[in-house]
């Protein structure tokens, strides 16, 4: 808090004059202390002129980042790291949900603003406000709102304090900000801490109480969600009925992040994964919530066109270019895609002829109507996506080199599932995702299930994991999901998987006390037999595998009976109390 003087700029008290004997002609004190400290040069700190919030933020303004008072004229201080916004999957997604708020601000001459932690503009959606110049500016993405480099504002003090506040007219230190009212309030994780700062401005003098209490009660609603939701949040990205494809951890947010920035500039990009890992998912979710969501997301799988038809598709063509052609013609999906994102999955199967075609499209943004003379130019960011090795394709001549550099702007690689290092997490997320769905939220996965599931390398990535799941709550009929809930073709394929990796022939690898690894799993085997006293469909479930599988590995080791699992060494088997003891 600031003592009763003035601080001068060489930090020499200044006689406090005796302002309250203007009180009946200076109504407006904030105006009034404002052009004292631009005529004296010095700052006013008495309490009973402005709001102890304005005077404690002038001093931050005046001490702390060295703002001479009375004026703006002082250096813009650019952070270490540029002036672009900090995208973000958690920003953009806080964008899309306050996006919801502004029909409420319907003729009200503001903006509402979402600025990252460190006050750089995001978003801004406006309705009426008079747009000067000196507030175009202020309103631009990436302009920055911190309190060194514009002075107390909503946005820069609420980063600051923690809290929501509002300023109006000249409450604010830089003169850049009088014409306008603003307001800001913090947005934090589950953590505590802030990752979005909402802000209104407005150029409607005496409406600060009126946008505070507003944004107050927005963003309560926008708060961090409870502890079991905010559990739930950082094990799946909260995505629209239908899209529940998409597994969220470090790694595919890492993915996400980078295609929202890719977006922006219209970058090719080219998402690549085995089959199943949710390379669509990835690419609808990025243009739900990236800057060209406004505009279309048109996909074509160029698999499943016929290779004489897919230039059509994508191109279009003109009336009567062909026997069986529309008679007005057909737009391409290059057209339909016009200010939107353009997905080709499978471009590795696209035809050789074509695919200069699609060079020189995306080289020039031009492309000419099958049938047509005229050239048609289209802002269109195309993603493609692959499933196979297009480098070997290169190899063996059935892709375009100079096409694969074109639309490797940049690449994303989904890793399979059995690469995944939050497998455990991802199983858990997709059985809650299924079981809700299927209405089955009170049966939970069973330790054996799930001691399969990190075992077993899931060929079919996602897609195979959630059908797994969802055939196997169909047939549970306990509270618990167990191996024998599972679908027979899966136990097969796990078996086959078991068989194929198994541990004959591998008697060379050793551990430290002398034990191989058939070694080890004949007596894991046994021991899960002794646990259970010899009930066979217990120890499978136990070591996670099908009862066939046990009995395969039993015979294998020669444990086909309970007494020649007591007769193994107890430190080795059973462990103290067991029932060999």
């Amino acid at each position: 808090m600031l003592s009763e003087q003035y601080l001068s700029p060489v930090s020499r008290p200044v006689e406090f004059p005796d302002w309250n004997r203007f009180s009946s002609v200076y109504v407006d004190r904030p105006d009034q202390a404002w052009e004292w400290m631009r005529q004296t040069g010095v700052l006013p700190a008495a309490l009973d002129w402005v709001r102890p919030e304005v005077a404690e933020a002038w001093c931050r303004c005046f001490e702390d980042y060295r703002l001479p008072p009375g004026t703006d004229d002082w250096p813009r201080k650019a952070g270490p790291d540029g002036l672009e916004p900090c995208v973000s999957l958690e920003l953009a997604s806080v964008w899309e949900r306050v996006r919801g708020i502004f029909d409420f601000l319907k003729g009200a001459q503001a903006a509402l603003i979402v600025a990252d932690a460190r006050c750089r503009i995001f978003r801004v959606l406006d309705d009426g406000l008079r747009m000067a110049p000196v507030i175009r500016e202020l309103l631009r993405t990436g302009a920055d709102w911190r309190e060194e480099v514009l002075g107390n504002n909503g946005i820069g003090s609420a980063a600051v304090l923690g809290t929501a506040i509002a300023f109006e007219g000249k409450e604010h230190y830089g003169a850049r900000l009088h014409a306008l009212v603003t307001a800001g309030c913090p947005l934090r994780n589950a953590a505590g801490e802030t990752t979005a700062l909402v802000g209104l401005v407005s150029d409607r003098r005496g409406s600060a109480g009126a946008l505070l209490a507003f944004l107050r009660m927005a963003c309560d609603g926008l708060a961090a969600p409870g502890p079991e939701r905010n559990r739930r949040a950082e094990q799946v990205t909260e995505v629209p009925p239908g899209e529940h494809g998409l597994i969220r951890d470090a790694a595919v947010e890492g993915l996400l992040d980078k295609a929202l920035r890719l977006q922006e500039r219209g970058i090719p990009l080219l998402v690549s994964g085995e089959s199943g890992t949710g390379k669509e998912y990835l690419v609808r979710f990025a243009h739900r919530l990236g800057p060209r969501r406004k505009g279309p997301l048109v996909a074509v799988n160029c698999a499943s066109i016929p290779k004489d038809l897919i230039e059509s598709e994508l191109f279009g063509y003109e009336a009567g270019s062909f026997t069986g052609a529309r008679s007005r013609g057909k737009p391409g999906k290059f057209l339909l895609a016009d200010g939107g994102v353009l997905f080709l999955d499978e471009i590795g199967d696209m035809s050789f002829d074509l695919q200069a075609t699609l060079l020189r499209v995306l080289e020039t943004g031009e492309f000419v109507p099958v049938g047509g003379a005229k050239p048609l130019r289209v802002d269109v960011q195309v993603v493609a996506a692959t499933n196979v090795d297009l480098q070997e394709a290169i190899r063996q001549g059935r892709f375009r080199r100079d096409l694969y550099y074109r639309l490797n702007g940049a690449r994303l690689h989904l890793p399979p599932l059995r690469q995944r290092p939050d497998r455990c997490r991802i199983f858990h997320a997709v059985f809650e995702q299924e079981a809700a769905a299927a209405g089955a939220s009170r049966i939970r996965l069973g330790e054996g299930v799930m001691a399969l599931f990190e075992r077993h390398p899931w060929p079919g990535n996602l897609r195979e994991l959630r059908n797994v799941i969802r055939n196997a709550l169909f047939a549970c009929s306990g509270s618990v999901l167990t191996v024998d809930d599972l679908p027979a073709d899966f136990l097969e394929e796990a078996e086959q998987y078991e068989g194929s990796s198994g541990l004959e022939g591998r008697e060379a690898v050793h551990f430290a006390d002398g034990l191989s690894l058939s070694k080890v799993e004949s007596e894991s085997i046994a021991a899960a037999i002794c646990s259970c006293r010899g009930n066979m469909s217990q120890a499978a479930r136990v070591l996670g595998i099908a009862r066939s599988t046990l009995y395969k590995k039993v015979s294998r080791y020669g444990l086909s009976t309970w007494d020649s699992a007591r007769a193994l060494p107890k430190s080795r088997v059973c462990g103290p109390g067991s029932a060999a003891d």
